[in-house]
């Protein structure tokens, strides 16, 4: 069943005859016919954030699409996601200090992943302190993760393509407190495992491999990844259970991921 958390590029991966739907939907997403932006664009937007984006009801996209092939779901179904910050009162903690500013933009729009200079940014703001991020969406799935690391937050919309998001870090650091460090580059000189991932091994089997490696590992040893791309998802999995971590990317499919085991 499709649901409005689901990706629009993992749709269109998952469902490709989908796409006549969409655009059927709202002219707004005429844009995926468009190969170059059909693997840019829709990368980190989810079905509730396109629907908005082409002025739809998340419920009635995902009943629509859903209906297409064949599936029936509720709309009290369709309707469970990331609930929305838009249209709230402004919180008296806007006018918290600035700890941090980041606009993703131009990264989405370069084709690139913004979550590793989201986390990074995340790090620099201390208790009390606010993180300013502008994107061209409203970040749905990120208030979670970013809830786990101690922060609440809150959105506004400057334009139609340009949403302001507000995220305060608690004077009690919650979370956030598991991850205490990041990875030096010392720390890739010694590791307890190896782990490869090939390229036609199917989600979420990868991130599997990794986790189910890294349960076998003492706490403060490492386990040296080598990916074909970056693993979003594992990496919020680790922040979520506070494994600390360094990535680099040696080139085109080759990318490797040292992490360290919690305690």
């Amino acid at each position: 069943m499709i649901r409005p958390e689901m990706r629009v590029n993992q749709l269109l991966d998952e469902h490709p005859e989908l796409l006549g739907v969409l655009i059927e939907a709202s002219p707004a997403f005429a844009k995926l016919k468009n190969p170059l932006l059909r693997r840019t664009m829709p990368r980190l937007v989810t079905l509730a954030q396109a629907a908005r984006i082409g002025g739809l009801e998340p419920s009635a996209l995902v009943e629509r699409l859903n209906r297409a092939l064949g599936v029936e779901a509720s709309r009290e179904e369709a309707s469970v996601g990331h609930e929305s910050k838009l249209g709230t009162p402004p919180p008296e903690w806007l006018a918290s200090p600035l700890g941090f500013h980041l606009d993703v933009r131009p990264i989405l729009a370069a084709g690139g992943e913004p979550f590793g200079a989201i986390m990074a940014a995340a790090r620099e703001v201390a208790p009390g302190q606010r993180l300013c991020l502008e994107a061209p969406f409203e970040p749905l799935p990120l208030y979670r993760v970013m809830q786990r690391k101690g922060f609440v937050a809150w959105c506004e919309q400057e334009g139609p393509e340009h949403y302001r998001v507000h995220f305060l870090r608690r004077l009690e650091q919650g979370a956030e407190g598991r991850v205490a460090r990041t990875l030096s580059e010392a720390d890739w000189a010694s590791y307890a495992d190896e782990v490869w991932v090939e390229a036609n091994l199917e989600p979420p089997l990868p991130m599997m491999r990794v986790l189910e490696a890294l349960a076998r590992l003492e706490p403060g040893q490492r386990l040296l990844v080598h990916h074909v791309r970056r693993p979003v998802h594992l990496l919020a999995r680790l922040e979520q259970d506070g494994h600390p971590y360094a990535l680099r990317e040696l080139g085109p499919g080759r990318v490797e991921l040292l992490i360290e085991k919690a305690s």
